[in-house]
């Protein structure tokens, strides 16, 4: 069953095949991506001030400020465990991916958030695989839609998730309302991390098995069946509580209990699935966009 997580001996493959290349990424692009960051390391290294200006995106401040955050977040990456800091030994791994990310992509460059994805693809594969697959799961809509910060596109996910918020949990959703917590407080680092900051990292790999399977759906259900599990707590705490308590999850959470909490979840609304929510939300925002040329400036 999906909901007893992929035997780890598979489970990189099984991702790898799940996220897909559409991007058609090559082991030879990820040297080429990799050898560019290294230029740029060296550079900053020298106290150069001139940055490649060539495929950029960005101004040579925000890709230098770009590769220096990459440094200070490696450092906060599963900390507990040791192996991603300096002198660890994936630590250059999760270097070279991010680095050759923001050469890849100097249109979005390096976010917070993005080196917990990484280092999990570290952890089932080797690093060229692992590049590869960092760069297409980034490249899907609901991901680029958050990383690229697109607010017109991450309000709506918000509103889906509140429909099927309310539709499940009326009596959380009232009070989450009546405290003005709402779904950006804590929904935007459980996207960015695709949980793994926010759960145990066993957990948290075992969301990614069913995310693999099921697609951004999974995301939303999963932050659903978070709160349903917590729901009586939740409902006695005040905003400033709530936001601590959903940054960082209580470690002893059981697998049983974590994912019958989620089945539980229903993902259909008026008879109207996850992805035609979505999609009606959408259409909206583009008919109120047509219809008031204010907002096109």
């Amino acid at each position: 069953m999906w909901w007893q997580g992929i035997p780890p001996s598979v489970r990189g493959k099984v991702w790898s095949l799940a996220i897909g290349n559409e991007l058609n990424i090559t082991h030879e692009l990820y040297d080429i991506c990799l050898s560019r960051a290294k230029d740029r390391w060296k550079s900053l290294s020298m106290g150069g001030s001139e940055m490649e200006n060539e495929d950029s995106g960005l101004p040579a401040a925000d890709r230098e400020a770009s590769l220096e955050l990459i440094k200070l977040d490696i450092s906060r990456t599963f900390p507990s465990l040791c192996i991603f800091q300096k002198g660890g030994p994936y630590h250059d791994m999760l270097h070279s991916i991010l680095g050759a990310y923001t050469c890849y992509r100097p249109d979005v460059g390096y976010v917070q958030g993005m080196s917990f994805i990484a280092a999990v693809l570290i952890l089932n594969l080797d690093t060229p695989d692992a590049f590869i697959a960092f760069s297409n799961l980034l490249n899907k809509p609901c991901q680029m839609a958050f990383f690229r910060v697109d607010h017109g596109l991450m309000l709506t996910y918000f509103a889906a998730f509140e429909v099927f918020f309310e539709e499940n949990l009326p009596r959380l959703f009232a009070h989450f309302k009546k405290n003005n917590l709402t779904p950006d407080i804590y929904l935007i680092d459980w996207i960015f991390t695709l949980y793994s900051k926010s759960l145990p990292l066993d957990l948290a790999c075992r969301v990614w098995d069913v995310f693999c399977r099921d697609g951004e759906e999974f995301l939303f259900r999963t932050a659903l069946g978070i709160l349903k599990l917590f729901e009586d707590i939740l409902t006695r705490m005040d905003f400033i509580h709530i936001a601590q308590f959903l940054t960082k999850l209580p470690e002893d959470l059981t697998s049983e209990d974590f994912f019958t909490s989620i089945a539980a979840i229903q993902m259909q609304s008026r008879n109207k699935k996850w992805a035609q929510v979505l999609s009606a939300l959408q259409k909206d925002n583009r008919e109120m966009e047509n219809r008031s040329p204010a907002l096109k400036r």
